[in-house]
C-alpha cells in the first residue's frame, strides 16, 4: 500500500504540473539542464521524418502529457501509455512503429514497468529513453544504441525542452551537475538546432504582452462583426514559434442557441484544426512543385509552358512561357465556371457529368453524395486551351488567373510519373513534419478537427466539410493546385520556414537558394507587375510598401506569400525572419461577406505582429 501511494502521488504531482505554464526564464533554465547522455547511433537530432512512424510510451505517468505533445508538434506521434495492467498489450502494438520513444517519470515503477524499460532497451538499437526522475532503477539496463536524454525534473519546461531537443527544435547543450550512475559529472553531448523551437514572444525580441492583447482584440472584434466564425494565428521569428492561437468556432450556430457539443460542425476552434487554404495552395503545392522541378532541370522557366503540357500545343497559348504563366502575365482568363457543365438551367444535376452513385465512368468524389466523370479534367484543359487570349497580351499586363495552377497537377505528373500528391508528400510534406498537409482530408481525419466552409446550394448542394470549396479543384476531386489543399497552421509554418530559409529546414535541402531567390524575384516589374514568380508580392508605390486588406504596410519589399478566397493568408518577411500565418473560414454560411477584405483584418494582425517586435 505504501509503495501504491507513492506511485499515485507522483502520478498526481506529474499531472499537477502540466496544468502550469512555464515563464520564459523557466524554458531557459530547462533548456540549459536538459542532457543529452549518449547517443552513440548519433541518432538525435531526428532525421528523414518521412521514413518515420513513432510510438512515444509514457511510465509512470498519462499517454497524453505535455512531452507527448511536443512531440507532435514535429510530426504525428502515437502516444500511449504503461501500467502494471496493459504492459503486454502495448508491447504487442510497438512493432508497427520503427522508432520508439521511451518517457519515465516514475521514481518508482513496478517490476512490470521496470521489465518493460529493460525489454525495450535490448529489442534494438535506434531507440530513445528519456527520463524524467531518478534513472537508477533501470539505467544498467540501457544498450549502447539508445540514445539517452536526461531531465532532472518533470516540470513543465523540461518535457517541453527535452522533446525539442530530440527534434532539433533546440541544441543540445546541459551538461550533468552530479554524477549519474555511470556517468561522470559534466557529461552532456552537443548537437545542432535543426527545426523550430516552441517558445514565448519574448525569446524572440517581442513584446508578448502586447502582441497578444493587439490580436485578441482584433480578431475578437472581427468575430463579433461576423467577418468568420473563428481563426487560427500563428507568429514564428528566428526559426522560434512564438504564438499560435485559435479564436471563436467552427460555424455561428452557438450564437443562435444550438447545443454545439452534438453537432460535427459548430465545435470550439484549436489550433490544429484543418482549414481550406484556397488559393494559398498555389504557393503551397504548387510554387513548391515548380521550385523543385525547375532546380532539378526538369522546367525551364523561360521554356513554352505547352512543351510540358502539350495539350495547348496549336492553340494561342502555344508559345507562353513558364514563368509568364506563373506570374499571371500571360493573357489568360481569370477563371471560368466549369462547374456549370454539370448544373442543368433548372439547377438540377447533369447526369452526363456527375452522379449520385461512383462507377468505372464516375470515379471521381467531388462531394459526400457526388461523383464526376473520369475524363472531366481532360475537358477541362482542352477548353482551356480553346479559350480566347486576352486583347493585352503579348503586353505583359497582370490578370490574376487560376488556371495555370489547374495546369499543374498533369505537368507535374508527365515529369515525375506519379500522382501530384504523392509527388508532394514524398518530396516535401512528409520530411517537413507537415503531416496534416494533404488534399481531401475527409478520408483521414475527423471532421470535427476540420472547419467547414461555404453552405453550397447551387453545385454540390451539401455543406462543404473536408471537400474543397472552390469549384474548379472540387470537379475534378480536390486534386488541384490551384485550390483543394487543406492544413493546419503549424504544418504550414514549417514550409514557409523551409522558404524563409531558401530551401533548407531540418537539415535537408529542397532546393538551391538561388533557384528559390529567382522566385522571389519580380521578372515584369519594369511592366508593372508586382507578382513573383508563383508569390505574391507587396504593392509598391515610389519604392515603399502600400498595405491593402491582406497585407500590412510595415510589410518590406522582400516579403512574399498569398491569400486564399477561405479567408487564409500567409506572409513571409526575410528581413525579420518573420512566417505570419493567418487561417479562417470567412465563407462560412456564404461567400457573400466581404468584410475580411472591408475590415482589413488580416492586415491589421500582420502590423501587430510588426509593432510588437522589440526594436534592438
Amino acid at each position: 500500500m505504501k509503495k501504491a501511494g507513492l506511485m499515485l502521488f507522483s502520478f498526481l504531482t506529474v499531472c499537477l504540473v502540466w496544468a502550469t505554464q512555464p515563464s520564459l526564464s523557466q524554458l531557459q533554465l530547462a533548456e540549459r539542464n536538459v542532457v543529452l547522455l549518449q547517443d552513440k547511433a548519433h541518432l538525435l537530432p531526428l532525421q528523414g521524418l518521412d521514413t518515420l512512424r513513432i510510438a512515444c510510451v509514457s511510465v509512470g505517468a498519462p499517454a497524453e502529457n505535455e512531452f507527448s505533445a511536443m512531440l507532435g508538434k514535429y510530426m504525428t506521434v502515437k502516444s500511449l501509455a504503461v501500467n502494471q495492467v496493459n504492459v503486454d498489450s502495448v508491447a504487442n502494438c510497438l512493432p508497427q512503429y520503427n522508432l520508439t520513444v521511451v518517457a519515465v517519470f516514475g521514481n518508482q515503477l513496478s517490476e512490470k514497468e521496470l521489465a518493460f524499460i529493460a525489454a525495450q532497451n535490448k529489442k534494438r538499437d535506434g531507440e530513445i529513453v528519456c527520463s524524467f526522475a531518478n534513472p537508477s532503477q533501470w539505467l544498467s539496463t540501457v544498450g549502447k544504441g539508445t540514445a539517452l536524454v536526461y531531465a532532472p525534473d518533470a516540470e513543465v519546461a523540461s518535457q517541453q525542452m527535452a522533446a525539442q531537443l530530440i527534434f532539433g527544435g533546440i541544441a543540445a547543450q546541459g551538461k550533468l551537475t552530479a554524477k549519474l550512475g555511470s556517468f561522470k559529472k559534466g557529461t552532456g553531448q552537443a548537437t545542432q538546432a535543426i527545426r523550430f523551437k516552441y517558445t514565448l514572444p519574448e525569446d524572440a525580441g517581442i513584446d508578448g504582452k502586447k502582441l497578444t492583447t493587439k490580436i485578441d482584440s482584433l480578431v475578437n472584434d472581427a468575430i463579433a462583426q461576423q467577418t468568420f466564425p473563428g481563426c487560427v494565428v500563428l507568429v514564428a521569428k528566428d526559426r522560434k514559434v512564438v504564438f499560435t492561437k485559435a479564436y471563436g468556432y467552427h460555424t455561428y450556430l452557438k450564437a443562435e442557441g444550438e447545443n454545439y457539443k452534438r453537432d460535427v460542425l459548430n465545435r470550439k476552434t484549436e489550433v490544429d484544426d484543418l482549414f481550406d487554404l484556397a488559393s494559398v495552395t498555389k504557393v503551397t503545392a504548387g510554387c513548391p512543385s515548380y521550385l523543385k522541378l525547375v532546380d532539378e532541370g526538369k522546367i525551364n522557366l523561360d521554356e513554352k509552358f505547352s512543351t510540358y503540357f502539350p495539350v495547348l500545343k496549336g492553340s494561342n497559348k502555344e508559345n507562353i512561357t513558364v514563368k509568364e504563366f506563373l506570374c499571371h502575365v500571360g493573357g489568360l482568363q481569370a477563371y471560368s465556371p466549369f462547374y456549370k457543365w454539370a448544373v442543368n438551367t433548372d439547377g438540377s444535376l447533369n447526369s452526363n457529368f456527375v452522379r449520385s452513385v461512383p462507377s468505372e465512368e464516375f470515379p471521381i468524389r467531388i462531394s459526400a453524395a457526388l461523383y464526376a466523370r473520369k475524363d472531366i479534367g481532360d475537358s477541362i484543359y482542352k477548353a482551356i486551351a480553346k479559350s480566347p487570349l486576352l486583347s493585352s497580351y503579348p503586353k505583359h499586363k497582370y490578370v490574376y488567373s487560376d488556371w495555370p495552377f489547374v495546369m499543374t497537377p498533369p505537368v507535374v505528373e508527365g515529369i515525375e510519373h506519379k500522382p501530384f500528391e504523392e509527388f508532394l508528400q514524398s518530396t516535401f510534406y512528409r520530411s517537413l513534419g507537415a503531416s496534416e498537409m494533404m488534399f481531401n482530408p475527409w478520408r483521414t481525419i475527423p471532421l470535427s478537427r476540420i472547419v467547414p466552409t461555404e453552405l453550397d446550394n447551387f453545385f454540390r448542394q451539401t455543406q462543404l466539410l473536408g471537400y474543397v470549396h472552390d469549384e474548379a479543384s472540387g470537379i475534378m476531386g480536390g486534386h488541384s493546385a490551384n485550390a483543394g489543399l487543406f492544413a493546419n497552421a503549424n504544418d504550414m509554418a514549417k514550409l514557409y520556414q523551409m522558404y524563409l530559409q531558401k530551401g533548407t529546414y531540418g537539415g535537408k535541402r529542397y532546393f538551391s537558394e538561388k533557384t528559390f531567390d529567382t522566385f522571389n524575384s519580380c521578372p515584369f516589374e519594369g511592366e508593372g507587375v508586382r507578382r513573383g514568380i508563383c508569390f505574391d508580392k507587396p504593392d509598391m508605390k515610389d519604392g515603399k510598401v502600400v498595405g491593402h486588406s491582406y497585407c500590412s504596410s510595415l510589410a518590406s519589399p522582400e516579403a512574399f506569400g498569398h491569400s486564399g478566397y477561405t479567408g487564409t493568408v500567409v506572409w513571409v518577411d526575410p528581413t525579420c525572419n518573420l512566417v505570419y500565418v493567418f487561417l479562417s473560414n470567412r465563407v462560412y454560411p456564404t461567400r457573400n461577406n466581404d468584410k475580411i477584405v472591408t475590415t482589413k483584418i488580416r492586415a491589421k494582425v500582420q502590423t501587430a505582429i510588426y509593432e510588437s517586435i522589440i526594436s534592438k
